[in-house]
């Protein structure tokens, strides 16, 4: 996500791992309160702002959790989500293309964990996720330079491995695990932030 004036790559990755662990436990009014506040660190959104977002990312979470999701519904709400970051931000990638960037990395990423869950070894190529990443920071980072976006997106995809192996009921130590999420998640970031 761009950096607003005041973006802290620690912050952020704080908010995010903790929306993901809300996430997965279907807790949709505490993903609710910390995408306002991701909404804030990483965009630079007015409070108001970040509620109408907030509600925005919440309803598509909520459309694609399920099996049998809503791609569509998604989709479109995604857009709305990434008009507001656009607006806030200042990003030059249309909102529509933000918005299918994102729904890419998540379809690669539940493709992906359900792949190493049915994997008697639970490993697997990460790399699609990583790619779908590095296309993804490479419109919300635009000014990072491609080494950094790299970095920053197989972090970022190390992350959802640590996530998956909680979720797919596999994990040796999940403590450690949600510990992991969050400190992957703060070296994404701190990779793509300009000095």
């Amino acid at each position: 996500m761009p950096e607003s004036p005041s973006f802290a790559p620690d912050r952020v990755a704080y908010f995010e791992a903790a929306g993901w662990r809300a996430y997965y436990d279907h807790k949709w009014l505490r993903v609710f309160r910390l995408m306002v506040g991701l909404n804030r660190e990483q965009f630079g959104m007015s409070l108001p702002t970040a509620i109408l977002a907030a509600t925005d990312i919440v309803l598509a979470s909520v459309a694609f959790a399920p099996v049998e999701n809503d791609i569509p519904a998604t989709l479109a709400h995604l857009q709305r989500y990434y008009a507001k970051a656009r607006r806030a931000a200042g990003l030059k990638t249309e909102a529509r293309e933000m918005a299918r960037l994102e729904v890419d990395y998540w379809i690669v990423h539940r493709r992906l964990a359900n792949e190493r869950k049915q994997s008697p070894t639970h490993d697997g190529d990460i790399e699609p996720m990583v790619d779908s990443l590095r296309r993804l920071h490479k419109v919300l980072f635009p000014k990072a330079a491609s080494a950094s976006l790299d970095a920053s997106a197989r972090e970022r995809a190390l992350a959802a491995v640590a996530v998956d192996r909680i979720t797919g009921g596999y994990s040796p130590d999940i403590a450690a695990d949600w510990d992991e999420v969050e400190q992957r998640l703060r070296q994404a970031y701190r990779q793509v932030v300009m000095r």
